[in-house]
């Protein structure tokens, strides 16, 4: 491997961060579902029946006053003929009678128009959401973990199309509600010119806020902007800084630039023990620039320094990262 350059080894890390649509598909969103807005529903929903009217209530809002059926004497009439008062009684039987069986036949229509729409004979305003509908539904109600589960999916191509727009969409949408992991993708959207215009700016400003909240390839990119002066004004001790959280968290691209900070003495001091540790982390992890860089530093090093730097390096723990900050 030839001798480091801290500008070309950051503009060709070994996990690209551009282009940034697979590498985040890949890698920031483990656990992410496949959604997809589907086309509307056009199936029809039962209207509900309505509820009986309260006629005493409704006739006392109007001003009309309503006698207390059980305590309104009877007519003299039906005193003076009981056989009358029994013929009413026994018509209003009838009629409830009538209503009663009407009412059943309505509802055993409804059920069977309900059985030929939905397979399992539950009618379609009682039928569970699925996954997709309900990421959909979340996303639609504000939900900014579900907007940027959608950004993602687009940008992916799920369905029958990618649609980059609607990926911008929501990806916007979620990162100014504050998901960091969609303040991240936009960020890499606007460094790479994709969908909008480029912005440096733009993007070095979406990656810190992604990475003040933990995402760590927010950390990385903007270690990056930083160190090569992208969008902010340049500063290595800066970029170490940023290098070295998301290294300690395990994130290797960031191992591999921290160990060449140090081992040039840019923004931090000159240190090739810590070079070393820093290689033979990355390496340990299956990089293999990493594991040729401390193969050549070992040829200039004493004994004693390496053995220090390398049981570093294996007993090296990383700090957890934050779940809700690097995944979906």
């Amino acid at each position: 491997m030839p001798e480091p350059h801290l500008a070309a080894q950051i503009e060709t890390p070994t996990t690209e961060v551009v282009p940034v649509i697979s590498t985040l598909a890949e890698d920031a969103t483990s656990g992410a579902q496949d959604v997809v807005r589907p086309e509307a529903s056009k199936e029809t929903v039962c209207e509900p029946i309505p509820a009986p009217v309260d006629l005493r209530q409704d006739l006392r809002e109007k001003g009309h006053p309503v006698p207390d059926l059980e305590t309104t004497e009877a007519p003299k009439a039906a005193k003076a003929n009981p056989r009358m008062r029994l013929m009413a009684i026994a018509a209003c039987l009838l009629v409830a009678a009538f209503v009663s069986v009407g009412f059943m036949v309505g509802r055993n229509v409804l059920d069977a128009d309900a059985r030929e729409r939905t397979p399992d004979a539950v009618a379609h305003r009682q039928v569970a959401h699925t996954p997709l509908h309900k990421t959909m539904a979340l996303a639609d109600a504000g939900d900014a973990r579900a907007q940027a589960r959608l950004a993602l999916a687009y940008l992916r191509g799920q369905g029958s199309a990618a649609d980059a727009d609607a990926a911008l969409l929501w990806c916007m949408s979620a990162a100014r509600a504050g998901n960091p992991v969609a303040q991240y993708l936009l960020g890499a959207l606007y460094q790479q010119g994709d969908r909008v215009k480029a912005d440096p700016v733009q993007a070095a400003s979406w990656f810190s806020r992604a990475a003040e909240k933990g995402n760590l390839k927010a950390m990385h990119n903007l270690g990056i902007a930083y160190a090569q002066g992208l969008g902010l004004g340049k500063d290595e001790a800066k970029a170490a800084e940023w290098f070295t959280r998301a290294a300690e968290r395990g994130y290797v691209d960031s191992a591999f630039e921290l160990a060449v900070l140090n081992e040039r003495g840019e923004g931090v001091p000159q240190d090739l023990k810590q070079a070393l540790k820093w290689y033979g982390i990355a390496a340990l992890a299956g990089d293999q620039p990493s594991k040729e860089r401390a193969d050549f530093l070992r040829g200039q090093m004493k004994s004693l320094e390496i053995k220090l730097a390398t049981n570093a390096a294996m007993a090296f723990s990383p700090l957890p990262a934050l779940e809700d900050a690097n995944s979906l």
